[in-house]
């Protein structure tokens, strides 16, 4: 059989192709005694094993890329061609070499073995050497197979399988150092899961660098379809977003870049052949990250400084969400800071605004009004407790008491006023300071609460706090800090509930046992 050119054996290939892929790991063997009686040429070829740009979807397992064993002549033909599951194994490489000698594909010319054969990979030409001395066949490594390389890519022209994006790698200035950062970033964004917390109605300005221009980020999968993080460029390009334009239409008048997470097989071969050559993260079979900028012309990649942007956002936004805005607590509160991310090439600063002007929620306005008004409640009722808290200690080194009963009381007094009072705000659950104490406030700590949330917690606990309070009222009676009818009262519950207060103590403790 006369050889045929390289073109005319991939289109015939391609046609075979569907056929083999139905028989993947199932031809014969050839055994080497046969191929030993074969005519000996002086040609050398070359062999190569490379995963496939195709992806196989059995019903009852993942999807996956076989592995191809290409053998060329020097000349540039093809003699063997055969297609398996998994990495191929030197025994597995051995067979497709003998077929490709005894049954070689068709245009690959007749029946022969070759002079030499190089082999990219070192491992398997030491294994193989031995083997193939029996038939008289040298075996050699070599780096490059030129004629193996072009045979593949004209392979995967004609079937079809170039990415419609590149490769990150194939952008000017993209290292893999670069990307592995990225992969660790989007891997990192992937695990805080901020979508939990954050609907792509609530954009974050984002600065990087910090004095930047600044940039629209949303995250993206609230609702369960995309999950990610889309960038727009200005307020008009969120707002367009924003608006009923189907999204066919959005694509002739704007532009947008984000990084969407989602399966192997969204991913361009490049990338994923890369991703096992450098050892990229990836989160889960669902957190592929796909960096990707939609333009009038289609679909391309962003470009190097998008990228370090990306890594940016993608490690400070969950910190922000969740430890500024405190989404994850069910509230959206305006912030703005200036965080420090620990990029791949060092640190950096990345600044972060929410709400953006022209995009706030109105309820949101509500609860930040009404937070900023509770925190300032709360620390003008420490300050107030500070000075009362000093007054009384004053009060109790004049009336004598040693420095480890004043101790004490200033302690018990300490956490009633701070802890229950300025800051859980009591029975009124508003925070207001030790000298506007209501009876209901002594009643509920002294009845449960104290016993409850106190790790300290004990019968001799809730009696030394009785004597505590009762002798700071007295104190505030006396230095006319409160109102005396008001004093008097606390007082009084606290000389008729005193055991009352005792006994619940001591059931709670037995309840325990």
């Amino acid at each position: 059989m006369m050889g045929k050119s390289l073109p005319d054996q991939v289109r015939y290939m391609g046609i075979e192709a569907l056929g083999k892929l139905m028989t993947l790991g199932r031809k014969k063997n050839v055994s080497l005694k046969k191929v030993k009686r074969l005519r000996q040429t002086d040609e050398v070829w070359e062999s190569t094993i490379q995963r496939t740009r195709i992806w196989i979807a059995p019903d009852d397992q993942p999807p996956y890329r076989p592995y191809v064993i290409l053998t060329v002549s020097r000349t540039g033909q093809i003699a063997g061609s055969d297609l398996v599951d998994d990495v191929p194994t030197p025994d597995q490489l051995l067979n497709a070499l003998a077929r490709a000698m005894y049954y070689p594909v068709w245009g690959g010319g007749g029946k022969r073995r070759p002079a030499a054969i190089y082999v990219d990979d070192k491992a398997l030409v030491e294994a193989l050497t031995p083997r193939l001395q029996e038939i008289g066949v040298r075996c050699e490594y070599r780096r490059t197979l030129r004629e193996a390389r072009q045979a593949l890519v004209s392979m995967g022209q004609f079937m079809g399988e170039e990415d419609p994006i590149p490769g990150l790698l194939k952008l000017p200035g993209v290292t893999p150092h670069l990307v592995k950062g990225l992969f660790e970033a989007a891997a990192f964004f992937y695990r805080e899961v901020p979508w939990r917390w954050i609907d792509d109605s609530r954009p974050i300005e984002v600065r990087y660098p910090s004095d930047g221009p600044a940039r629209y980020a949303v995250v993206m999968g609230h609702g369960g379809e995309a999950y990610g993080l889309a960038v727009y460029n200005s307020p008009d390009e969120l707002s367009e977003m924003y608006s009923e334009t189907p999204p066919d239409q959005l694509l002739e008048r704007m532009q947008w870049t984000a990084v969407l997470f989602g399966e192997a097989m969204e991913m361009p071969f490049d990338d994923l052949d890369d991703m096992e050559k450098y050892g990229w993260p990836v989160e889960g079979e669902l957190a592929y990250p796909l960096p990707v900028r939609f333009t009038r012309s289609g679909p391309a990649r962003p470009s190097k400084s998008e990228l370090l942007w990306f890594e940016a956002a993608l490690l400070a936004i969950p910190v922000f969400v969740r430890e500024r805005m405190r989404a994850d607590e069910g509230i959206f509160l305006p912030s703005e800071d200036v965080l420090n991310v620990a990029m791949a090439d060092g640190d950096a600063r990345i600044h972060l605004r929410y709400p953006v002007p022209g995009f706030e929620v109105s309820y949101e306005m509500e609860w930040a009004a009404i937070e900023e008004e509770e925190q300032a409640q709360s620390e003008a009722a420490r300050e107030r407790n500070a000075e009362l808290l000093h007054i009384f200690e004053q009060w109790m080194d004049r009336k004598g008491l040693s420095a480890k009963t004043v101790q004490k009381h200033l302690v018990n007094v300490g956490f009633f006023a701070d802890i229950y009072l300025a800051t859980a705000g009591g029975s009124m659950e508003y925070s207001r300071p030790a000298d506007q104490a209501e009876i209901e406030d002594i009643d509920e700590f002294l009845g449960g609460w104290f016993m409850h949330v106190a790790a300290w917690g004990s019968v001799e606990a809730v009696k030394s706090n009785i004597a505590s309070f009762k002798k700071f009222y007295t104190c505030l009676k006396e230095m006319k800090q409160m109102p005396a009818e008001e004093a008097m009262e606390l007082l009084e519950l606290l000389r008729v509930e005193r055991d009352y207060y005792v006994e619940l103590a001591q059931s709670y403790v037995e309840s325990l046992e």
